[in-house]
């Protein structure tokens, strides 16, 4: 099975003159992604799978709060 989005680190191109940023459309398919979890998290019957998905659940929160625009807090 192939990559969904092709990615290749060694040919991509670095632009120090641009911070790091998220668009609006990846910021809403990360929130969806992230409230899926949350609900996996949430409805795991075992305990190394409630852990795992919280480990996730809290990565992927803490990548959502670096991002936040500005005034949403």
């Amino acid at each position: 099975m192939g990559d969904v989005i092709q990615f290749d680190p060694l040919t991509s191109i670095v632009r120090d003159d641009v911070p790091p940023h998220m668009d609006d459309f990846g910021r809403a398919l990360l929130i969806g992604a992230f409230s899926d979890l949350v609900k996996l998290r949430d409805s795991a019957t075992s305990e190394h799978s409630r852990k795992q998905s919280d480990a996730i659940v809290k990565q992927i929160g803490s990548v959502l709060a670096r991002y936040e625009p500005e005034g949403a807090a």
